[in-house]
């Protein structure tokens, strides 16, 4: 048979120069430095790297010094003794990582000889590795061609014999690839599984005992099937081992970076997520407060999530908090508090790199065949995170409200604030809010949505302490709206409360299997003001784009020139359906866009149908500025019954939630036109401060199926 050349690309080497400086590789475990006087112990270990490439050549035993630092936890930490380099490190890219352990992976142009039948293959390198291949259907000029059940045996030699917890491997394949690596683990054989994106690339991959400091050795076999069905061209040109420094510093599996500015701490055990921050220039601004993140839960921290399918062939969500949930990849783990399992960890001074794969929030133990990657560096003044995230189910999936990312913080920062205008970085006005419900209960969903403008580029937001100015925020440019609030509020300065605060840039996005999403975003601490700055020198350090593929939008417009006669920004328009979010249903009520007639459609589900309406894409509407509730509606004469008088629930000021006290009934018009009702508000007592929401009960007496169109609702 024919040999042919497989040329794979020179691997993409992005890795910061010092750890891409290789001949004396230093990989720090533990945090950067250690303080000035500090008596935290320092280990040196060694790593043995076992490899072979496709020319045959061996290196053994590379030895590679590394550095573990405990956390201890107090203020005494690592912050006295710590420089900061001139420049601080480049980010390390999800979906460009090149190396394998501290060592880059290239490899030049290679023969790799083909012969053998059409059952069963050989690979052989000139020396060391060789394996034999079953399960292909023929082997074509380059490659294997395979679908199902591809395994390649491995002959025994210094690279599969070796102990390991870590392996790379160099591979070629035109379709993403599920596959599995069995080898030994205390005398008894195991398998691992992981998944290959499509191309020409280098998949590492710790071991599933990793965290748990096991190690294995004997690799016999790796097998591999296309995730599609489909016929994929494949080569396997390079295989690795590593005996690797197992990088973390606390029982919890927490591995922390650190600069003059910020300690960064992620929990391995926890899928590499977000679970401490701590600012060193405003230390003790907020009493009480040493790690500004919620780690209550696996559900908290700060980390990846997206939302997908309720159900498609096999699969079938679990149910959540009383309601039928989707899949749901979240970084952490699942509501059983089950883990995701760490797939890789690069670690430099100030710079880590994490793989994982996450668990399925709404059921129990179940892991998603999905891949998440996060780049975390730290820069003087912020911190920057480059997220991807690959899903390999093969499901097609609905579009969905993506949390980009979920941000959980502590209690005490009660004010949630952002900029609502349509002038972004000119220092315009910024919006507030205090007194936010739970986000999670269906009554105040609407009043925790804020819809962004559709020319604001401004979509950072931020959770303060009201008392001090003080608090964290978060910055991720092309986000669409947030979703924010409060969850059993006490102002708790714990990170392990179940008290916490929350909020999360959205976007409506689909998820496509096999396709990488890929998004960054910046964190800072400080004033509301300082965190402004900050935010503003940085304003163009990434552009998002990709968060506007298979993408819907939320935005709302910067005006509304339809409705002169009012005060412009405070009325919502109904008659655009990009603004159909804002009103939601309550009770026995669907909501649905009716592009006939450019409205809003309503219809009753059964006695005593509401809806509500959130003004938050609004801004503030103040009751000392607007007096009359305006609203234009039309019932069809269809519906059954005479009655058609309405209740309108208004939360003001204090007021977040319907009631009895607070509300107005009209009658409504039933003759298939729309009319505009018109309602002073300046009598009540109840009009004061803000207006939060309204809850509109639009049929006081109906039957199933009765209906009431709304186009405009809002204040002049």
């Amino acid at each position: 048979m024919k040999n042919r050349k497989i040329q794979a690309k020179a691997l993409l080497s992005v890795l910061l120069a010092g750890l891409l400086l290789i001949t004396a590789c230093t990989s720090k475990t533990g945090s950067t430095e250690t303080a000035a006087g500090s008596d935290a112990p320092t280990e040196s270990t060694t790593e043995a790297v076992t490899n072979i490439d496709i020319e045959g050549e061996t290196e053994k035993e590379s030895k590679i010094e590394t550095e573990a630092n405990s956390e201890a936890g107090t203020e005494a930490d690592t912050e006295a003794g710590t420089e900061t380099p001139d420049e601080p490190d480049e980010p390390i890219q999800p979906g460009e990582i090149s190396v394998a352990g501290p060592e880059v992976i290239e490899f030049d142009k290679n023969d790799i000889d083909i012969t053998g039948s059409k059952t069963e293959g050989r690979v052989s390198a000139n020396e060391g590795l060789s394996y034999t291949a079953t399960g292909h259907k023929f082997l074509g000029d380059d490659t294997f061609v395979i679908n199902q059940n591809f395994t390649v045996n491995f002959n025994a030699s210094d690279v599969t014999k070796a102990d390991f917890n870590r392996f790379s491997i160099c591979y070629v394949s035109t379709q993403p690839l599920k596959g599995t690596v069995t080898y030994t683990e205390n005398g008894k054989q195991k398998t691992d599984n992981f998944f290959l994106e499509a191309g020409e690339n280098t998949f590492s991959c710790v071991t599933t005992s990793y965290l748990d400091g096991i190690k294995g050795k004997d690799i016999t076999s790796m097998s591999f099937s296309t995730c599609n069905g489909q016929d994929a061209d494949f080569a396997l040109c390079l295989l690795r081992t590593y005996d690797y420094p197992i990088h973390t510093d606390t029982s919890e599996d927490t591995y922390y970076i650190q600069n003059d500015s910020y300690k960064l701490g992620i929990r391995l055990s926890w899928g590499g997520g977000i679970n401490f921050l701590r600012d060193l220039k405003n230390k003790n601004v907020v009493k009480g407060v040493s790690n500004l993140i919620n780690q209550a839960d696996t559900g908290r921290l700060v980390q990846q999530s997206y939302y997908g399918t309720a159900a498609e062939g096999d699969y079938k969500a679990g149910i959540y908090n009383g309601s039928q949930w989707s899949y749901n990849p979240v970084q952490g783990g699942d509501v059983e508090q089950n883990h995701s399992r760490i797939i890789d960890i690069i670690v430099a001074e100030h710079s880590v790199y994490v793989k994982s794969q996450p668990m399925d929030w709404s059921l129990d133990g179940q892991i998603t065949p999905s891949y998440m990657e996060n780049s975390y560096t730290l820069y003087e003044d912020h911190i920057r995170v480059d997220n991807r995230f690959v899903d390999f189910s093969g499901m097609k999936h609905p579009y969905s409200h993506q949390e980009l990312p979920a941000f959980y913080t502590l209690s005490c920062f009660d004010r949630f604030n952002w900029y609502d205008g349509s002038k972004g970085w000119t220092d315009d006005t910024l919006s507030y809010r205090d007194n936010l419900g739970f986000w999670g209960d269906s009554k105040y969903y609407n009043d925790c949505t804020f819809l962004i403008k559709e020319s604001n580029r401004e979509t950072w937001c931020a959770w303060t302490n009201s008392g001090v100015n003080y608090g964290i925020g978060l910055y991720v440019p092309n986000a669409d709206s947030y979703l924010a609030g409060r969850h059993a509020y006490n102002g708790s300065t714990d990170s392990k409360s179940g008290a916490t605060n929350y909020v999360a840039p959205v976007n409506t996005k689909q998820m496509v299997s096999y396709e990488p999403l890929e998004y960054s975003y910046l964190m800072t601490t400080g004033s509301v003001e300082e965190i402004r700055a900050i935010f503003k020198e940085n304003k163009d350090f990434a552009d998002n784009a990709t968060l506007h593929e298979n993408y819907q939008s939320r935005r709302v417009p910067d005006s509304d020139p339809s409705l002169p006669s009012v005060d412009k920004g405070s009325i919502l328009d109904l008659s655009d359906a990009a603004n159909k979010n804002a009103v939601t249903p309550a009770n026995n009520a669907s909501v649905d866009f009716d592009s006939g007639r450019h409205a809003l459609k309503l219809t009753a589900k059964g006695a005593d149908p509401n809806v509500n309406v959130s003004f938050s894409s609004l801004g503030t509407l103040s009751t000392a500025k607007y007096k009359t509730l305006v609203i234009e509606y039309m019932i069809p004469t269809t519906t059954q019954e005479e009655d058609t008088r309405c209740d309108l629930f208004v939360c003001a000021g204090a007021v977040t939630n319907a009631t009895a006290d607070c509300y107005v009934r009209e009658n409504l018009i039933k003759d298939g036109q729309f009319h505009t009702l018109e309602i002073d508000l300046s009598g009540y007592d109840w009009w004061t401060g803000n207006l939060n929401s309204i809850r509109f009960d639009f049929l006081d007496a109906c039957a199933v199926g009765d209906i009431v169109y709304l186009k405009t609702i809002g204040l002049k």
